[in-house]
């Protein structure tokens, strides 16, 4: 569960102060900016917004929300369960800030309540721990899945467990979160083409020469498309092998080259042709065009 932290308008003579302006309250903290509303409509209200997905640019790992709660006549941030340390150092800063600037007190959802300067101790270590700590409990967990602010992690026991047993759990989770958001690889988006004759569907991504790209490693269905493709079902989970021929800034210089099924490709990779992200994404290092035709050649065998 998230844990949301509540911060009362400040009252006026005739009820309650207007609320502020989405900007006003991004800019109490350095760096801060919301990346699901677009710049120009954040002069307007708070209260005009379902919720600002916020982050600070190359410290968060997961986005804090922010919103405000006509009926408790309140602001209110909330902290994702498996926020990372930063995170949880960005949300206590603002709490802070935004606590001083309307002069009232920060109440947390066990009804704790908190001072621009007590929410500092806030001990987000123990939650961060407990979260993770749960995980490992779970008999019959295959892989749990985090939104992170700019790409999904799939956690698994063995995972979440060495980071618990690192030296520095908290440092550790970090780095692992950050380095799936940070990642300058390509994440391949699935396509789905329906069969007429049979109804069925193929899935189908894509690998392009020279491009760090990330697979699954264990394919899943997006939410979007379960209830469709759920009900067909799925023939064959592939993997277009695309070559470049000339610009590589111009679209007319993609072109495909082969395609397998996405099994056999990931049991055709060396092991330095590839790492591990989490419990179901891989990230594949940059292919030549040479390596490419040779994989494609393993459709024929």
């Amino acid at each position: 569960m998230s844990i949301v932290f509540s911060i009362k308008n400040k009252k006026s003579l005739f009820g309650y102060q207007k609320v502020l302006a989405a900007q006003e309250v991004l800019k109490l903290v350095e760096g801060l900016t919301t990346y699901n509303y677009d710049p120009a409509t954040l002069h307007r209200p708070l209260n005009d917004f379902e919720g600002l997905n916020c982050i600070v640019f190359g410290k968060s790992g997961l986005p804090l929300q922010l919103r405000y709660f006509d009926e408790e006549e309140s602001y209110q941030i909330q902290v994702p369960s498996f926020a990372i340390e930063e995170d949880w150092q960005l949300a206590l800063r603002w709490l802070s800030r935004l606590a001083e600037v309307l002069g009232t007190e920060i109440v947390a959802s066990d009804g704790v309540s908190y001072t621009p300067d007590s929410i500092f101790h806030f001990d987000y270590e123990v939650v961060i721990l407990e979260t993770l700590g749960n995980l490992t409990k779970e008999k019959d967990l295959k892989e749990f899945e985090v939104q992170g602010f700019a790409h999904l992690v799939y956690l698994d026991r063995d995972t979440v467990q060495e980071v618990l047993n690192h030296v520095h759990p908290l440092e550790a989770y970090s780095a692992f979160i950050k380095k799936i958001q940070y990642s300058a690889a390509y994440f391949s988006q699935v396509r789905f083409y329906q069969q007429e004759e049979t109804g069925a569907f193929l899935a189908s991504y894509s690998l392009t020469e020279d491009t760090d790209t990330v697979l699954p490693s264990v394919p899943h269905v997006p939410a979007e498309y379960v209830e469709i493709v759920g009900l067909a079902g799925i023939i064959d989970w592939r993997v277009l092998l695309v070559a470049i021929d000339g610009d590589p800034d111009k679209p007319e210089s993609y072109h495909p080259i082969g395609s397998l099924a996405l099994k056999n490709l990931l049991e055709a990779l060396e092991p330095d042709e590839f790492q591990l992200l989490d419990a179901s994404q891989i990230e594949i290092k940059k292919l030549s065009k040479e390596r490419l035709l040779e994989l494609a050649q393993l459709e024929n065998k």
